[in-house]
C-alpha cells in the first residue's frame, strides 16, 4: 500500500511540476532521447515495426526520413557545440538504441563508435 501511495504522490508532484513549468517537457528525455522524439517514433508504424522486429537498417532509414537525427542534434547542440563531437554522440546514442552503425563509423572493442 505504501508503495502505491509513494508512486501516486511522485506522479502527482511530477504532474504539478510540468503544469507549472511547460518548458520543462521540452527538456525531458527517456534513455537520453527527447520525449517528443520518442512519442513521434511510437506514433510511426514503420519505425515501430522495424524496431520491434530488429531490422536496424530499415529503422535507421525510417528515422532519417523522419529527421530524427537532426532533431536530436538540435536538442543537444546547446550542450555539445562541437559539431564533430555532437555527431559522434548522436550516432553512439542511436547505435545503443537501434544497433545501427553509421557508415562513417566503426565499432571498437569497448562498444564505442569511432570515425573511420
Amino acid at each position: 500500500m505504501t508503495v502505491y501511495f509513494c508512486l501516486l504522490l511522485s506522479t502527482s508532484i511530477g504532474g504539478i511540476f510540468l503544469l507549472r513549468n511547460p518548458n520543462a517537457i521540452k527538456r525531458l528525455t527517456i534513455a537520453d532521447v527527447p520525449v517528443s522524439i520518442v512519442i513521434s517514433f511510437l506514433q510511426d508504424e514503420t519505425a515501430r515495426n522495424a524496431y520491434f522486429i530488429g531490422d536496424s537498417t530499415k529503422l535507421h532509414d525510417r528515422l532519417n526520413q523522419m529527421g530524427i537525427e537532426e532533431r536530436i542534434k538540435d536538442f543537444y547542440r546547446p550542450q555539445i557545440p562541437d559539431e564533430v563531437a555532437l555527431d559522434q554522440y548522436i550516432h553512439q546514442l542511436l547505435y545503443e538504441r537501434t544497433g545501427y552503425v553509421g557508415k562513417g563509423y566503426r565499432l571498437n572493442e569497448q562498444g564505442i563508435l569511432v570515425l573511420k
